[in-house]
């Protein structure tokens, strides 16, 4: 749905229906490795709901709140912002937000990425109008047209991944929402091997096997750095 607003343009894009659809994942229910993508992880940590957001605030200091993931779609997660709240300012100031939620199993997921705050009052009525209908828990905090002082933002560019502490091995996929994984942090074992097996015997979830060079399984790396500290020719980097 597109409209104009006192010279602006903006674009909803979404209704109830379309929120809908990311609604349902079983938290209990331990997802096959190719299931696990940009589009599950946001539906994860919309099951999940209340997760830890953290900002930059107006001194320049991080900042974290717990707050709910109101609605996801594919590629979005929306949440809400009342206007009188910091957490408000620290968001138009900065555009930009982490969060991460967690299950009682050990099983977390994280996003950061750039936020977009929809231009316009119809744009954030009808917004506010859809949430308020998939979260009617909402209208207890904010009645009737009490529910307009709360602002819709979304996150559709940006980095996460989900990590699974609770299986063993451990289990990590990186995703990405517009564009590629983010592989920062990741160990690699470069073409300096010799062979010695030092890393193999230090791993603590035995994901590196033998080769020329040797290789670590991403998906079950601790990125502990122990394999990088043991290395007797420094053959393993962090990339």
């Amino acid at each position: 749905m597109e409209g104009r607003d006192a010279g602006m343009t903006y674009c909803v894009g979404v209704d109830v229906a379309t929120f809908k659809k990311g609604e349902g994942l079983d938290l209990a229910a331990i997802p096959e490795p190719d299931e696990v993508d940009a589009a599950w992880c946001l539906r994860f940590l919309r099951a999940i709901r209340d997760v830890a957001f953290a900002t930059i605030d107006a001194d320049g200091l991080p900042s974290v709140r717990v707050i709910d993931v109101m609605a996801v779609t594919d590629e979005r997660l929306y949440f809400l912002a009342p206007r009188g709240k910091t957490f408000h300012d620290d968001v138009m100031r900065e555009r930009f937000v982490a969060a991460v939620g967690q299950t009682p199993d050990y099983r977390t997921c994280r996003i950061r990425g750039k936020v977009v705050h929809p231009e316009g009052e119809a744009a954030q009525h009808a917004l506010v109008d859809a949430i308020f209908e998939l979260n009617p828990s909402m209208n207890l905090l904010y009645s009737g047209e009490n529910r307009y002082i709360c602002d819709v933002f979304y996150v559709e560019e940006g980095e996460g991944e989900y990590f699974d502490l609770g299986q063993s091995p451990v289990f990590r996929k990186p995703f990405r929402i517009g564009g590629r994984p983010d592989e920062r942090g990741m160990f690699l074992v470069t073409d300096a091997c010799i062979g010695c097996g030092t890393c193999v015997e230090a791993c603590p979830e035995q994901c590196i096997t033998p080769g020329s060079p040797y290789e670590i399984d991403q998906s079950h790396c601790l990125r502990c750095g122990i394999c990088h500290e043991a290395c007797p020719v420094q053959a393993i980097v962090k990339r």
